[in-house]
Order: structure tokens, then C-alpha cells, then sequence
């Protein structure tokens, strides 16, 4: 039985993989430019003669398959100061709150933004004309990628250095908006700013609307700081594109984020996987899209109602190669994601949670969930209040406090919008 599971498992997988890796093996060119592929059709004209720190990662690419870092390194009419990396490091290998350290890369300095330091200091970029930043992002707000361009947004504010953003579809979409906005007391660097849990926004409009609303800390003065910033745009991307329509790759950004399903499960499951008790798919090849526990009574009410969140929730056996349940017999559910308007990956978040919450209360610790789970689920969704609404089954509860600041959000998003 076991065996039998473990294939189905692998043939999940192989769709999986056959399916995000068509647009590359077609030949055709991608339908989307990128920030970096329109600087590269203007031959780097707005960064000739420019002395350049640049935060990118390997995961962030243009239309030639080359990552922006090479890109830069091949020219010579631009002076490639240093690189800054994020978490998961510059090649995406280090595991989710890992240290990344400094190195050296094909003769570069690469100086982590993720270990000692995760705001650039004037040391590391006060030598610059202009800081650019070039990350794709997975368009959760727990995922750090955007608190680290934050960070640099407000060192450039500090020491008046201009900031120009790369900028890349944000992969869940423009339109998919879900989630609270975070307490003003647990803004954290998993929370570092007031957006929706997913917001619907790319990284050059996030940066644009930080800048616009004084997100960047306070002068001497105690007026809000701004900086220089310029975004090159992404060509021919809307809003309502799923990602697979851009004609984009998808390069893994993490160890647990390979695939764009993977992207779009982060959001779904990753609240869950944060208390325990349930295996997610971390450190396999499924990692956000399966879900599941030793001896799970399935849920067809459960089904359902993930249905009407665009999440198609397929009954499954499985057994996890690793981690707490590793070589034991599990039931549960391989998810898929619709990823169009309709889809609230957040609100399919507390409905799985909801469900689960037996076996999320059962896990190792001898008095269920522990401190340390709670304070980071409190962290990552940015509120105090809605882990207890959930663990008490007051849906009502759960559900407001899910939806605070969204509505207020939506309309002040609006007019940072760059993209139809």
C-alpha cells in the first residue's frame, strides 16, 4: 500500500514538472519583458558611466536565460560595485530562516542581507550612484524578498542614493487580494509593511507605494523619508495573467518554493505548516501542495468549501520521505490552485486550518501547540487575535479579523498601480 502511494505521489510530481517546464522546452519567446530585458533593449542607457550595487538573486533571470547579476557583469560601460543577496542566499539554497554569509561570486563580492546585517549600511553602499534591485518575489507578504527591498528603500532615503527596480509579474497575479493587513505592533520583517497578507501587487509597485505613503522611516524632522526611485516596467504584462500565460521560466527562488505551484501553495498552507502536526510537503518535491496526517478522517465538507476559494483538493495517501511523519502512511489531500479572481488563498488558509486543527493541536509537545509556533503564527499572518479565534472554531471571528484593513487597502492600492 505504501508503494502504491508513493507513486501515485511521483506522478503527481512528474505532471507537476511537465507542466511548468513546457513554456521553456517550446522555443518560444516569453510574452512578458522584464525590467532587466527592457534595460537590456535600451543597452543599460539609464545606468551608463553609473557606479551600481545590486540586490538580486539567481532566481531573478532575463529573456536570454542569463541571471541579471551576469548580465551586469557583461557590460562595460557599467561599474558593477558589489551585489546583495536575500535570504535563501544568491543561488536560493539556504533553508528559510537560515543565515546567508558573504562570499565571492565569479570575482564579485556578494554581501548577505540576511545574517549580520539585513539593512544595507552606508559601508556597503554609500560608494554608490544608484542601487538596483532585482528580485522575483512570490507576492505573499511573509515571503522576506519584499521587506529586504524595503530595507534598502529606507537606506537610500537615509543617505539620498537614487534606487531603480528591475521589475517582474508578480506570479500570483494583479487582481488576487486577500488578507489582513498587519497590526502596527507586529510589523516584523515577515510583516514589514501594511499590505494584505497577498496583495496583488509586484515589487515596483510595492516599492512606489512605500515611497508614496511614507513607509521609509522619519527624518531628523520627523517627516516622512523618500527616495529617488525609478521603475523600468515590465512590457505586455496585466493583471489578470496567470503566470504560465507570460511565457515566463519559473527559477526556483528557495528550497521550498521550485515550482509556481509550489508559489501559489505558500500562501494556502504555509499558515498551517507554521503549528505543526500536519505535513505540508517541506523538504520534498511537492513542498505548499499536499496536506495531510497519519490516520486523517477525510473531509468532504472540506473539499467543498476549499472549492469555493479556487483550491481543488484531490483525496490522497501518502508517505513523506522525510520530516516528523517520515515513512509513515498518511491521508490527506494534493492541492491545486486556480489561480484566477475568484481564488482566496488566504481564506482557504483558515478554512484548512479550521479543519485541521485536531491534528494541529496533537503534535509533539506535551501540551499542544508551543509558544514559540503561536508568537510565529502570530508574526506571520500579523494578527494576535486569530490563531485563538481559530482553535475555538469561532469562524465568525476568524473570518473579521482575516479581513481587517483589506477593503481600506484595496482602494489606497489603486493609485500605485502601474500595470492594467
Amino acid at each position: 500500500m505504501k508503494l502504491a502511494a508513493l507513486c501515485r505521489l511521483c506522478a503527481f510530481i512528474l505532471v507537476t514538472f511537465v507542466t511548468v517546464t513546457s513554456s521553456v522546452c517550446s522555443g518560444k519567446p516569453p510574452l512578458v519583458k522584464c525590467g532587466i530585458d527592457n534595460l537590456i533593449d535600451t543597452q543599460f542607457a539609464l545606468l551608463r558611466g553609473k557606479r551600481v550595487v545590486l540586490v538580486t538573486h539567481a532566481a531573478a533571470r532575463a529573456q536570454t536565460g542569463r541571471s541579471t547579476f551576469d548580465e551586469f557583469r557583461r557590460r562595460t560601460d557599467v561599474s558593477l560595485l558589489r551585489i546583495l543577496t536575500p535570504e535563501h542566499g544568491f543561488y536560493g539554497t539556504v533553508a528559510a530562516g537560515g543565515s546567508v554569509a558573504n562570499e565571492h561570486i565569479d570575482g564579485v563580492d556578494a554581501i548577505s542581507l540576511y545574517g549580520a546585517q539585513r539593512k544595507p549600511s552606508a559601508a556597503i553602499i554609500s560608494d554608490a550612484d544608484i542601487v538596483v534591485i532585482d528580485l522575483q518575489d512570490i507576492g505573499t507578504r511573509s515571503y522576506t524578498f519584499m521587506s529586504t527591498m524595503i530595507e534598502c528603500l529606507e537606506s537610500c532615503a537615509e543617505l539620498n542614493i537614487r534606487v531603480m527596480i528591475l521589475d517582474r509579474p508578480n506570479p500570483l497575479g494583479g487582481n488576487v487580494v486577500d488578507g489582513n493587513v498587519p497590526e502596527d505592533s507586529l510589523r516584523t520583517f515577515v510583516a514589514r509593511i501594511p499590505v494584505a497578507y497577498v496583495h496583488g501587487m509586484t515589487m515596483g509597485e510595492l516599492a512606489t507605494m512605500s515611497n508614496g505613503e511614507g513607509w521609509l522611516g522619519k527624518d531628523e524632522k520627523g517627516l516622512p523619508r523618500r527616495c529617488s526611485l525609478t521603475v523600468v516596467r515590465c512590457k505586455r504584462w496585466t493583471r489578470d495573467m496567470r503566470f504560465e500565460e507570460t511565457g515566463l521560466s519559473w527559477y526556483p527562488t528557495s528550497p521550498n518554493i521550485p515550482t509556481i505551484h509550489a508559489a501559489r501553495g505558500y500562501p494556502v498552507t504555509g499558515l498551517l505548516g507554521e503549528l505543526g502536526g500536519v505535513y505540508i510537503g517541506i523538504g520534498a518535491q511537492s513542498p505548499f501542495t499536499v496536506v495531510g496526517a497519519p490516520s486523517r478522517v477525510l473531509d468532504t465538507a472540506l473539499i467543498q468549501r476549499l472549492k469555493l476559494h479556487g483550491v481543488t483538493a484531490l483525496q490522497a495517501q501518502f508517505v513523506p520521505s522525510n520530516g516528523r511523519f517520515q515513512g509513515t502512511l498518511c491521508t490527506g489531500y494534493y492541492l491545486a490552485f486556480d489561480g484566477d479572481v475568484k481564488w482566496r488563498p488566504y481564506t482557504a488558509a483558515l478554512a484548512l486550518i479550521a479543519a485541521l486543527t485536531p491534528d494541529v493541536k496533537m503534535n509533539d509537545s506535551a501540551s499542544g501547540i508551543t509558544g514559540a509556533q503561536k508568537s510565529m503564527f502570530k508574526k506571520v499572518s500579523g494578527s494576535s487575535s486569530l490563531l485563538t479565534a481559530l482553535l475555538n472554531g469561532n469562524m465568525v471571528n476568524a473570518e473579521a479579523e482575516a479581513a481587517r484593513g483589506l477593503e481600506a487597502f484595496k482602494l489606497k492600492r489603486r493609485q500605485y498601480l502601474l500595470y492594467p
